[in-house]
């Protein structure tokens, strides 16, 4: 495994340890949906629009420091193929590539529930990669666990890991449930998710939770629990 913000160097270009778990969990996407998907309609149209994005975000990612330092790295242009990312570029390429996948869809005018359902495993898969890709540090234990500076602390990504990896196997045996319906799967992903989401705040310390509040992170995964077992869990019509 990988320390956060770990780089690495493929010729000229360096990307984060983030990036390389991002490459590998959409090819993995890739390979799991052509099999698992009865109606392939529309999948390869989905994966590209994926790609596209995901070349966007790269790109975006690669030439973020040249828009953040301004002159200084214009003045120097080999310093282009030496640095990537900087401050918020994971996040400025992660919002371009989002709304170079939006804009696709909607010229693609792709079935709503059929995209949730895609957009949410494809999530899964991100997370689960990450997870196992990438060392979490959690909060601090007595003698066992990631250590850090002489202290040990609570492999969390081990835990994330495990939750996307049961959920992905759960998605993958719900499709051959022919009475498992779209809808309730969206549910399961919902549920999973969110899980993954509380797991996250109640067991970083980098979290702060004021007293008798609760974290966004965790309201979200809350609500996305909620969500998802109202529509695993309701009548059918």
């Amino acid at each position: 495994m990988l320390e956060p913000g770990a780089m690495l160097s493929i010729g000229p270009l360096h990307f984060s340890a983030s990036v390389l778990s991002v490459v590998l969990a959409l090819l993995l996407y890739g390979f799991w949906i052509k099999r698992v998907e009865e109606k392939r309609e529309g999948i390869q149209s989905f994966l590209q629009a994926g790609s596209n994005s995901l070349l966007a975000g790269l790109l975006l990612y690669k030439l973020w420091p040249v828009l953040e330092a301004g002159k200084a790295v214009w003045l120097q242009p080999s310093r282009w193929l030496l640095y990537s990312g900087g401050a918020y570029g994971l996040e400025a390429a992660a919002v371009g590539g989002l709304l170079v996948f939006a804009l696709q869809a909607f010229r693609g005018k792709w079935p709503l529930e059929r995209t949730i359902e895609w957009t949410l495993s494809a999530f899964a898969f991100l997370a689960a990669v990450y997870s196992i890709v990438v060392k979490q540090y959690g909060v601090e234990t007595e003698g066992w666990g990631w250590v850090l500076n002489g202290s040990y602390y609570l492999p969390v990504n081990a835990l994330h890991a495990g939750v996307m990896v049961l959920l992905i196997a759960m998605l993958t045996f719900s499709r051959s449930r022919a009475h498992f319906v779209r809808r309730e799967r969206i549910g399961l992903l919902l549920m999973g998710i969110g899980l993954w989401a509380i797991l996250y705040v109640t067991l970083s310390p980098t979290e702060s939770i004021q007293a008798g509040w609760q974290s966004y992170r965790e309201e979200m995964g809350l609500a996305a629990v909620y969500a998802g077992a109202w529509l695993l869990l309701r009548r059918r019509g």
